[in-house]
């Protein structure tokens, strides 16, 4: 397990973690009321958190070589 995995599937793998934390920033958004309107947690949750810090790590390498 020591082995480096291969660009392309790491690049895929980062676009398909970007992509999820898009979707939780998406789904745990603020209610009316300043909570979580999927959760019921205070905003920010901490699933919206996580969703920004993959969106933030993940979003920006390069894409895959094939379509540059």
């Amino acid at each position: 397990m020591d082995a480096p995995i291969p660009a392309a599937d790491f690049l895929r793998y980062a676009k398909a973690q970007a992509g999820y934390g898009a979707h939780l920033l998406a789904t745990h958004r603020r209610d009316l009321s300043g909570c979580c309107c999927h959760c019921g947690r205070s905003h920010p949750c901490e699933r919206r958190v996580h969703g920004a810090q993959l969106l933030a790590h993940y979003a920006d390498w390069p894409p895959e070589p094939d379509s540059a």
